[in-house]
């Protein structure tokens, strides 16, 4: 018997062929109609699993939560604090007697070499004038503590242009 266009590539394990006569109808039905073991196996596995992560979530989210019994330690965090760096304060002299800003000092104590005149306060800073033994000039700046020796900002009153760092051991209260 010929089978319809609709049914073709239909192949069943076992099929039961009825024609009717009367209306010319073709009707196929399986008579394999349980399911296999396997697929039931399947399915008994899924369900176990969804079981026993519902009750593995249930046991944890009632399980009180774990105390520790000794204390905890404490985090201790070290920074840095800058230390600040002191700085040198213009002092004014407790006396006319004593070298300080706003003081008139003469270069005393170089002979005929002279006292250097320096752009800062250091031995190895450039020379940038040479000051008389006796001239005068005004401290404007200092003191500062450099190479074993004392230094104070000069500038000469008649030459505000010629202004430069000197040692104070060769400085005095200018008289007036």
């Amino acid at each position: 018997m010929k089978l319809p266009p609709f049914s073709r590539g239909v192949k069943p394990h076992v099929s039961r062929i009825i024609k009717d006569l009367g209306y010319n109808t073709l009707v196929i039905t399986h008579t394999d109609d349980h399911t296999p073991l396997w697929q039931w196996g399947c399915l008994l596995l899924l369900v176990a699993c969804i079981l026993l992560v519902l009750v593995a979530g249930l046991w944890l989210l009632t399980k009180p939560a774990a105390v520790p019994t000794d204390p905890r330690p404490t985090a201790i965090v070290w920074t840095a604090t800058p230390t600040p760096t002191p700085t040198a304060t213009p002092t004014l002299p407790a006396s006319p007697t004593e070298v300080g800003v706003g003081v008139r000092v003469r270069v005393v104590g170089t002979g005929a070499a002279g006292l250097s005149i320096r752009a800062s306060a250091s031995v190895a800073a450039e020379r940038i004038e040479v000051a008389a033994e006796g001239e005068v000039f005004l401290v404007v700046d200092g003191p500062q503590f450099a190479d074993d020796l004392t230094w104070w900002r000069l500038r000469d009153e008649a030459n505000p242009q010629r202004e430069g760092w000197a040692a104070a051991d060769y400085l005095t209260v200018a008289g007036e």
